[in-house]
């Protein structure tokens, strides 16, 4: 177990190594010269050259990063062009509020799409299965930018009064903060939810169609039975499989929707950062992002041995 879990988070590391690479090139090839963005327009090429050479954008690319690396590694994320904030203080300000909406559309799409799922196989062919289905595609076909938008018309003609555009802290009032962010949760967990829904249903149809459930009803376990203790748990595992690696493509979709819903997030940072050419907040705040993306699959990897034991053993037996 502690080889499996050692791996999985080497592995872990050295994708968020790959991925500051990536970041950091990506970012300096947005248009713009940093210096000219500090100086301004009208400013004399001497200061743009005395600035360069401050920032370090004299050295060589593979220099600039290192250094940057560094700086990073201790929590350093550099400061912004805009305004000389710090980018690590921008970011940790930020990223909650990416996450908090996050987590509330994972269970928004849990608490629909597993048991939606389970219900579809249950009834496999009926009209039931049919509902569902139909359902679970029409969740995939929009965006949740899209379904983000309907809501804000939708609501700001039919119930004038709810808080839109706004955002209340939750360690500041609860119940305000669950109305601000319910709306943008709905747009995010309906396509999660539709994800999780079919999938659930291939699962619990793989797992029944098995010779160990056939077994289990053979010896007289009832329906019910089979399907909370036999099937489920051995269907959670594609599952789990799937809803992390869609959780973490939820932390990444929340850059637009809470562009839709005025949320002061991390996706808005990165938004507005970009069309100011800051690429310091950029790279800083794509590479909390992430991270965070790698830190959701990491937990999803260590989940497994919990879901099935048998994964501790053939999983490190693999990678050995």
């Amino acid at each position: 177990m502690l080889r499996y879990l050692l791996i999985r988070i080497a592995r872990a590391l050295a994708v968020v190594l790959c991925l500051s690479a990536v970041v950091f090139l990506l970012a300096h090839l947005i248009p713009g010269d940093p210096a000219t963005l500090i100086a301004g327009e009208n400013s004399t090429p001497e200061l743009r050259a005395q600035i360069t050479r401050e920032l370090g954008l004299d050295q060589p690319v593979w220099s600039q990063y290192l250094s940057w690396l560094g700086h990073a590694v201790r929590g350093d994320l550099g400061t912004s062009l805009l305004d000389g904030q710090s980018v690590a203080a921008q970011v940790s300000e930020r990223l909650p509020v990416s996450l908090e909406l996050s987590v509330y559309a994972a269970v928004i799409a849990a608490v629909w799409g597993i048991p939606a799922g389970i219900w579809s196989a249950m009834h496999q062919g009926r009209a039931v299965d049919r509902l569902v289905n139909g359902t679970a595609f029409l969740g995939l076909a929009f965006p949740p930018f899209v379904v983000g938008t309907v809501m804000v018309l939708l609501v700001s003609r039919l119930t004038p009064g709810w808080p839109l555009f706004s955002f209340v802290p939750f360690d500041q009032d609860p119940l305000p903060n669950l109305q601000d962010l319910l709306l943008p949760a709905v747009a995010l967990g309906i396509p999660f939810g539709a994800t999780l829904c079919r999938y659930m249903r291939a699962a619990v149809l793989d797992v029944v169609g098995q010779d160990f459930m056939r077994t289990a009803a053979a010896k007289g376990a009832g329906r019910r039975r089979l399907m909370l203790r036999h099937a489920l748990r051995n269907a959670l595992v594609p599952v789990v499989t799937a809803g992390g690696l869609q959780l973490g493509v939820l932390v990444g979709g929340t850059v637009i929707v809470e562009q839709v819903f005025a949320l002061p997030g991390l996706g808005s940072l990165i938004v507005n950062s970009i069309t100011q050419h800051d690429f310091t907040v950029v790279q800083g705040a794509v590479l909390a992002l992430g991270a965070s993306y790698v830190v959701i699959n990491l937990v999803t990897d260590l989940l497994y041995p919990l879901i099935d034991p048998r994964i501790r053993t053939t999983g490190a037996r693999r990678d050995g």
